[in-house]
């Protein structure tokens, strides 16, 4: 677990890739933990997602807890730091996922 500067790992940060979170969400639907983990692991699968990112765009309240159980079921999930503000304006350290090698399980 490292501090990175999120514009080396999110060089698609932004509008586009708000839409294209936004488009796997309505994709996968339902509210299940299964759902949740689905919805992130195709998130994950094209683009490093925030723990922000996970909660606004992919509708997943516990980020932290889907990752657990990808990395369960045979995931690679690297874990990184960053410093980002919130919506109301204040600084957070978060997490940033990036998934280095799905389980084909």
């Amino acid at each position: 677990m490292g501090t990175i500067d999120r514009k080396e790992i999110a060089p698609l940060a932004g509008e586009a890739k708000a839409r294209a979170l936004v488009e796997i969400r309505n994709k996968f639907r339902g509210e299940s933990r299964a759902d949740q983990a689905t919805r992130l692991r195709e998130a994950l699968r094209v683009y490093p997602v925030s723990t922000f990112e996970a909660r606004r765009y992919l509708d997943i309240m516990h980020p932290a807890g889907r990752v657990q159980e990808l990395r369960e079921s045979g995931n690679q999930i690297d874990t990184l730091r960053v410093s980002e503000e919130s919506d109301v304006g204040r600084p957070h350290r978060i997490a940033v996922y990036v998934l280095r090698n799905e389980s084909r399980a």
